[in-house]
């Protein structure tokens, strides 16, 4: 009996010892895997840490070279600008007759939406707006006047010189009276038809030009689509990009915008 008793108390001394035993083996297991984890996140700390070194030491180059820019920026803004003698500018005015003009994909040269014209008759270079709504070319005139010699008829006209603003009188030949038709009036205006030979870029023709008083206009000459058909493309974001060359009867209705 004693014994048996003695037994039972062993046997309960040798499980919770056991209990004992695996409990502390399951504590020193969990300790290990946080002492792992740990381990772990001081290592990705650590490239952290090394990476952001990294990219402040990029960071601190780029300042440095931006710098460098800057001053350089600065240096070249301060320098004075290069005094150009007369016998450079008198290189750089020579005819550009050289130069070649744009072209599109057909051989048409191209012009912006404002040109510098030579004008042969009357050897003056004029500022000139390109027009593709208006149908003839149209030239400003100051004091027109219609007569006649030797049975045929003229017009006298005045042209305002673009530099001294002095009156040119000009007489040519009239080669008919245009009805023109204008935006901004309903009323038709009878105008006088002369021709001029005109240069543009390195097209040169012989054309028809209305006169008529453009004085409240920032522009001489208007070139309509008599002048640019088939020889000349326009390209309306672009302005002087072509090389400049040298310093009553029956009646037709035309539209002029």
């Amino acid at each position: 009996m004693a014994r048996s008793r003695a037994c039972g108390v062993f046997y309960i001394l040798l499980t919770l010892l056991t209990t004992a035993c695996t409990s502390q083996t399951e504590l020193i297991n969990q300790g290990q895997q946080l002492e792992s984890s740990i381990d772990q996140c001081l290592s990705n700390q650590e490239q952290s840490t090394q990476l952001i070194t990294q990219q402040q030491g990029q960071i601190t180059d780029m300042l440095s070279q931006l710098s460098l820019i800057q001053k350089d920026l600065g240096q070249i803004a301060a320098r004075p600008l290069p005094v150009v003698s007369t016998q450079e500018q008198e290189v750089a005015c020579l005819p550009v007759e050289t130069v070649t003009p744009p072209q599109d994909s057909a051989g048409k040269m191209v012009v912006g939406q404002r040109e510098q014209v030579w004008l042969q008759d009357l050897q003056l270079t004029l500022p000139a707006r390109i027009d593709t709504g208006a149908e003839t070319a149209s030239l400003d005139a100051r004091n027109i006047e219609l007569f006649e010699r030797n049975s045929r008829r003229w017009v006298r006209f005045e042209i305002v010189h673009p530099e001294s603003n002095e009156p040119i009188e000009l007489e040519r030949k009239l080669v008919r009276m245009a009805l023109i038709i204008q935006s901004n009036n309903s009323e038709p205006e009878r105008r006088p038809v002369i021709k001029l030979g005109l240069t543009v870029g390195h097209v040169s023709q012989s054309a028809e030009f209305t006169l008529s008083n453009r004085g409240h206009l920032d522009y001489q000459v208007l070139i309509g689509r008599n002048i640019l058909q088939d020889v000349m493309v326009v390209d309306v974001s672009q302005q002087n990009i072509a090389p400049v060359t040298g310093s009553a009867s029956t009646a037709t209705a035309e539209k002029d915008t």
